[in-house]
């Protein structure tokens, strides 16, 4: 495999090797820079397509070709971005949490950063509103970050730890779990049987929904089919996209993703036909 093109990739994210200490704060600036950078995206597996998970093609994909991906593109990305710089990573595997109390199959990946013997969740694939920032994963208390308020809690019966966000984003919201972990060992097979199953099971949201998420300046964006969410400092806004000219201008030119024109009306003809 070709050796990890740093310096294209931190272009890619508005970055230089002098902006990333091996330090929390050099942590949480790549964090921030690639989720406002590069999309969460599930157009492959929407279309039909397994996501190609060799660090060519997502590099490909993502760096040189202006495209997102979702968590086992967009967190290997990070993790191999890490690993150049010189932080210590390791891999761990969650449970959305979102839909089941306990969480359905370990689906989600996500990565653990040891600096200077304190371990940060750090996470730039997760659809849902995870955190703008790496967030410490022993910490106890609660956790503010730029898009809300989080924390980690032990779950005595699965024995993971549970990540969640106040609902609304301030004190008056209720507590929401996103996902669990814990810190079983995760190789390159894990990934791979993981990423088929997502790519190709019914049972998972991913070939049967679409799911955009990035910023737009200071916006966060989510798109649910063809339902958007706006999330700003004043709150969050919800409307349906309700012609192709809209959803158009979401994805090229808020998300800046780089996709032909035949991709884009087959993603409409889609959305509208289900």
């Amino acid at each position: 495999m070709p050796p990890f093109d740093l310096d294209a990739y931190l272009t890619r994210i508005g970055l230089t090797r002098a902006d990333v200490p091996v330090s929390p704060e050099g942590l949480r600036i790549l964090q921030t820079a690639q989720l406002r950078s590069i999309p969460f995206e599930d157009i492959a597996p929407y279309l039909g397509e397994t996501p190609d998970l060799s660090m060519s093609a997502i590099f490909g994909k993502t760096v040189h070709g202006g495209r997102g991906g979702y968590c086992f593109e967009l967190n290997q990305l990070l993790q191999s971005a890490l690993e150049a710089l010189g932080f210590q990573v390791r891999r761990s595997m969650g449970r959305v949490r979102r839909a089941t109390p306990q969480g359905g199959a370990r689906s989600h990946l996500l990565l653990q950063v040891s600096i200077d013997g304190a371990r940060w969740l750090a996470d730039a694939g997760f659809g849902g509103p995870g955190a703008l920032i790496p967030l410490e994963i022993d910490c106890d208390r609660d956790q503010p970050a730029p898009n809300g308020l989080y924390r980690l809690r032990d779950d005595p019966a699965t024995k993971e730890r549970v990540l969640e966000r106040r609902g609304s984003g301030d004190s008056s919201g209720d507590w929401v779990a996103l996902y669990a972990f814990d810190d079983a060992h995760v190789g390159d097979l894990d990934i791979e049987g993981a990423n088929f199953l997502c790519a190709n099971w019914d049972q998972m949201p991913f070939s049967s929904h679409l799911m955009l998420a990035g910023f737009d300046g200071d916006t966060r964006l989510g798109l649910f089919d063809l339902n958007l969410s706006e999330f700003t400092a004043q709150g969050e806004t919800r409307r349906r996209l309700e012609s192709y000219h809209a959803f158009s201008n979401l994805v090229r030119d808020r998300l800046h993703l780089r996709l032909e024109p035949e991709t884009v009306a087959s993603l409409w003809r889609r959305l509208n036909d289900s």
